[in-house]
C-alpha cells in the first residue's frame, strides 16, 4: 500500500512538473493558476520553492500555517459575526472556544444568515456550498484583514462572512468615520493609508495616501503623449456625454504597482484576469463625463448579471486622482442621500433611480453646481475614491451612478482601476456597438528579424510574464500583427530569453506601413 502511494505521488509529481514547465512556456498566469488548483498543495508548494515561482496566492500559502497557530491561542477570543459588508447590524457575541477552527466558524454562522439563504434560493445543498471555507467562503475583520486563524481576531471585534462566489466589501459604519486598513500598505513612508466613508448608498469611500508622488508623476509622464478622445460603452464609441481624453496603461511600472495595491485594498487576491488595464484620463477646461454607471447592462454583452449563471461585471472602481484641480473636476454621486451636508432637496427628477445609468441633462448640471448638496469628491493628487458597482450579495447597484464634473480652471489628471467579480469578457462579445460611431483604432505593424537567431515576441499585458504572441524567424523574416494605440511589445532571444528591445504602438502609425527592426 505504501509503495503504491509513493509511485502515485511520483507520477503526479512528474505530471505537475511538466505542467509547470508548460505554464512557463505559455508565460500566462492562468496556466500557473491551473497548476496551483489542480495538483496537491504540498507538491505545488515544493515546486514553488524549488523553481522560485508564485503559483499559490498569499492567502492560500498562509492558510495551513495559521491553522497550526490556533493551538497557540492562550485564551478564547470573543467576537460578533455579520454578513459581508454589514457594519451596523447587531449580532450576539460568540467565543472561539465554540468552534474547532476558522472554517467551522464560517460554516456554522454563515448557514444561519438570512442574506446567504436568499443567495442560495433556499436550496440546502447550495447553502452548504456557499458557506464552505474549503470552497471559497472567507472571513474578514472590520479593517479588511483576512482571517485564517483565531490569532487574527481582536477580542471584542466584528467579523464578516463572505460566502463563496462573492467578494469582500468594506463594511459600512457611520458616515464620515475613519478606517485604517490592514490589508494594504502605504507607498509613502510615515503616512498610512486612511479610508473615510462618504456615503451608505452608494457605498463610497475616499482613500488618502494611496499613491506616492513618484507613482503619480510616472503615470502622467508615461501617458501624456498617448491620450486620445475618450469612448463610452462596452464596445467603445465616442459620445458627447464624455469629452475627456484617454490612454490605456498596460505596462508602466507605476500602473502595475497601483493595480496590485487596488486588489489589496479591495480584499481580492491578485488576478489580472479580473482587471481592465488602468485607464488614464485628462480633463481640460469644461470637459466632463455625464453621470453613468461603471457596470454594464444586458445590452452590452451576454452574462452581465453576477447573480445569474456565473455572470460577470465590474465589481468595484478605485478612481485615482493624479493631480489637484484649481476649480471643478469633482466626482459626483447624484443618487446619494446619505452623505454629510445633504439637506433633503431633490437633486434629480423623481424616478431617475428607476432606470439604471440614466440622468436628465439639467440634473447632471445641477448636481455639479456647488449650490446643490450633492455628494462630490474633490480631486486631491495621490488620493482615490472607491465605490462599488455591486452589493455584498453580488447584485448590481443602480445607486452607483456617478460622473466627472466639468473642470472650471486647470487640468485634471485621473485614472480608473476597475476590478471585476469574475473574469472579464473579451470585446468580441460586445453587443452594444452596432450603429454607433465606433473608433476602429486597430492598425497593423510589422516586426522584422534581421538577426541570425529567432526571436520571441510578447505583448506586455501588465503581468510579469507577458503574453507570447509569435516567433519571428531569422534572416530578414517580416511578421505582421494587428495592434492598438499604447500597446507595448517586447522581443526576446528565443534561446537565452534576453530582452532585445521593445515597441510601443502609436496612432501616428495608423494608415502607413510601419516596420520595427531587430538586429
Amino acid at each position: 500500500m505504501g509503495s503504491t502511494k509513493v509511485v502515485a505521488m511520483s507520477v503526479v509529481g512528474s505530471v505537475a512538473l511538466i505542467a509547470v514547465v508548460i505554464a512557463l512556456l505559455l508565460n500566462h498566469p492562468k496556466s500557473k493558476h491551473t497548476v496551483a488548483t489542480f495538483f496537491p498543495e504540498p507538491l505545488v508548494r515544493q515546486l514553488q520553492e524549488a523553481l522560485s515561482l508564485e503559483l499559490l496566492p498569499v492567502s492560500f500559502v498562509e492558510t495551513e500555517e495559521h491553522h497550526a497557530e490556533d493551538s497557540k491561542l492562550s485564551s478564547p477570543v470573543t467576537f460578533s459575526v455579520h454578513f459581508n459588508g454589514d457594519g451596523v447590524g447587531e449580532s450576539p457575541f460568540r467565543s472561539s472556544s465554540e468552534f474547532s477552527g476558522v472554517n467551522s466558524l464560517i460554516k456554522d454562522t454563515c448557514v444561519q444568515m438570512i442574506e446567504v439563504a436568499e443567495m442560495s434560493g433556499n436550496d440546502e445543498l447550495v447553502l452548504q456550498r456557499l458557506c464552505d471555507g474549503n470552497q471559497g467562503a472567507k472571513l474578514f475583520t472590520s479593517t479588511g484583514r483576512r482571517v485564517f486563524s483565531f490569532l487574527d481576531i481582536i477580542d471584542g471585534g466584528r467579523l464578516y462572512v463572505v460566502p463563496q462566489g462573492v467578494h469582500f466589501v468594506w463594511p459600512l459604519g457611520k458616515v464620515g468615520s475613519e478606517i485604517r486598513p490592514e490589508n494594504c500598505k502605504s507607498p509613502i513612508p510615515g503616512k498610512p493609508i486612511i479610508m473615510r466613508q462618504l456615503s451608505d448608498s452608494p457605498r463610497v469611500f475616499t482613500i488618502e495616501n494611496f499613491m506616492s508622488p513618484e507613482e503619480v508623476q510616472a503615470i502622467i509622464d508615461h501617458n501624456k503623449e498617448l491620450v486620445k478622445p475618450s469612448e463610452v460603452g462596452f464596445a467603445g464609441w465616442r459620445d458627447s456625454t464624455r469629452t475627456s481624453s484617454t490612454a490605456w496603461d498596460f505596462h508602466s511600472w507605476a500602473a502595475k504597482k497601483i493595480q496590485r495595491r487596488a486588489f489589496d485594498i479591495a480584499g481580492l487576491d491578485y488576478d489580472p484576469e479580473l482587471a481592465d488595464a488602468t485607464q488614464v484620463l485628462r480633463y481640460e477646461n469644461n470637459e466632463w463625463y455625464k453621470p453613468h454607471t461603471d457596470w454594464f447592462d444586458d445590452k452590452a454583452y451576454e452574462g452581465h448579471d453576477p447573480k445569474v449563471k456565473n455572470g460577470t461585471n465590474r465589481f468595484v472602481t478605485i478612481f485615482l486622482y493624479l493631480s489637484d484641480v484649481e476649480e471643478g473636476g469633482h466626482t459626483v454621486f447624484p443618487l446619494s442621500s446619505t452623505h454629510e451636508g445633504y439637506n433633503g432637496e431633490y437633486l434629480v427628477h423623481k424616478g431617475t433611480d428607476n432606470t439604471a445609468g440614466y440622468i436628465a441633462n439639467n440634473d447632471a448640471k445641477w448636481v455639479c453646481n456647488t449650490s446643490s448638496t450633492a455628494l462630490r469628491s474633490a480631486p486631491v493628487a495621490g488620493s482615490a475614491v472607491m465605490f462599488y458597482s455591486q452589493g455584498p450579495d453580488g447584485g448590481l447597484d443602480k445607486y452607483s451612478l456617478h460622473g466627472g464634473c466639468p473642470v472650471i480652471s486647470g487640468t485634471k489628471w485621473s485614472a480608473n482601476v476597475w476590478l471585476w467579480n469574475r473574469e472579464k469578457p473579451g470585446k468580441e462579445k460586445a453587443l452594444d456597438g452596432d450603429g454607433k460611431e465606433a473608433d476602429d483604432s486597430s492598425f497593423q505593424v510589422y516586426f522584422q528579424n534581421d538577426r541570425s537567431d529567432p526571436i520571441d515576441l510578447f505583448w506586455d499585458d501588465g503581468t510579469d510574464d507577458m503574453i507570447f504572441q509569435m516567433a519571428v524567424e531569422p534572416g530578414g523574416v517580416r511578421a505582421p500583427i494587428t495592434t492598438y494605440h499604447g500597446h507595448r511589445f517586447v522581443a526576446k532571444d528565443a534561446t537565452t530569453k534576453e530582452i532585445l528591445g521593445d515597441f510601443v504602438a502609436n496612432d501616428n502609425m495608423k494608415g502607413e506601413e510601419h516596420i520595427k527592426y531587430f538586429n
